[in-house]
């Protein structure tokens, strides 16, 4: 009888949770962080900045269900390199050391691998994401020399095996309206053009320091008129080809002044045409015009193993940007992503900006 009752008021209890978690209020307005700062009229805004399924928001029956029985094990990262996301509330980061994706579903606020056992045998070393209009997944994996494609519930539909042109896959990237596969190269210093069948079309540049030539090309994205940019690491500089590879134009060189790099990384192209490169070395993130005017550098060095620092990186590497023009950034070396948004019209019309704001970033 007596464990009868317990039973009965610990459900009871249980269910008063749930009812509390859902009329739970609002958490209070936190600080907002701009680059540039005030008084310039801002452009990017910090979001913030995860490292497991802890930092993620939980209600109150999870906080109380995790001291009755206790929490998950946190999946945290190694060593992350890619990153892509669908725009609806998922993101997902390649973790080469995992050998794995790791998914963060900002709608159930959890964290889960890719594919669950599905791809537990499957990847040797994930590198680069990309995603198609349909929202098939893309992972290249460079010791495999294969693209394994996704659905967007996460079952394997194939897997794309690389011919010999590439030796080692890293970054990718869909051209939708030609149904082409893009792969940087970097150890062939060059860039592979397939189908999405995997038939191999053609390759841009060679090793060496001229224009249309490479030096450890790590990571490609397109423009919406399929013009493919290359960060092109050793040479310190972006290439951008048309979509059949003909060179169009530097941006950028090695440096220390504004809008030169020390290690080009990631790269990506915002709704407005606006160009991303991170820069690994320098630890920030750099956006130039689509005809190469530099802009703008956000961030900074910082190492925050405790501490959130906005902004702050060790060795970003990879970036994507989705159809919000929300901004993530692989901050490889602090174990973590960081989540910015470019401040378009719609954004500062649903977000408008104090005019002496609480706090900006340094």
């Amino acid at each position: 009888m007596r464990r009868t009752t317990l039973l009965r008021n610990f459900t009871l209890i249980i269910i008063m949770f749930g009812l509390l978690a859902g009329c739970a209020a609002a958490p209070p307005a936190k600080n907002r962080f701009f680059w540039p700062p005030p008084p310039d009229e801002p452009k990017i805004e910090w979001l913030g900045a995860y490292r497991s399924q802890n930092d993620l928001p939980k209600t109150g029956f999870k906080q109380f269900m995790e001291k009755v029985v206790g929490a998950d094990e946190p999946i945290a990262f190694e060593r992350p390199m890619g990153v892509v996301s669908d725009g609806a509330g998922k993101v997902y980061i390649a973790d080469p050391l995992k050998q794995g994706v790791i998914v963060y579903d900002f709608n159930a606020n959890e964290v889960h691998i890719l594919g669950k056992n599905a791809t537990e045998e499957l990847f040797k070393e994930p590198m680069g994401l990309a995603m198609d209009g349909t929202g098939n997944i893309y992972v290249s994996d460079g010791a495999a020399k294969r693209i394994y494609v996704f659905s967007p519930d996460e079952k394997v539909l194939s897997s794309i095996t690389l011919t010999a042109e590439t030796v080692r896959p890293v970054g990718i990237a869909i051209d939708n309206e030609r149904k082409r596969l893009v792969v940087a190269d970097p150890r062939g210093h060059k860039v592979d053009v397939y189908d999405l069948t995997g038939k191999h079309l053609f390759k841009i540049g060679k090793a060496g320091g001229g224009e249309g030539e490479f030096n450890l090309p790590s990571w490609v994205s397109l423009l919406k008129n399929g013009t493919i940019v290359v960060s092109d690491g050793m040479n310190a500089r972006l290439q951008l080809f048309d979509p059949e590879g003909k060179f169009i134009r530097t941006i950028g060189a090695r440096g220390d002044n504004p809008g030169e790099f020390q290690m080009p990384k990631g790269v990506a192209v915002d709704s407005e045409g606006h160009i991303y490169c991170v820069d690994g070395k320098s630890n920030n993130f750099k956006i130039y015009s689509e005809i190469g005017e530099y802009l703008l550098t956000v961030g900074g060095a910082y190492t925050s193993e405790f501490k959130i620092a906005p902004g702050g990186f060790l060795l970003p590497q990879g970036i994507t940007i989705d159809k919000n023009n929300t901004i993530y950034i692989v901050d490889q070396f602090n174990s973590r992503f960081q989540k910015f948004q470019y401040m378009d019209e719609r954004y500062l019309k649903e977000h408008p900006v104090e005019t002496a704001p609480p706090q900006a970033a340094k």
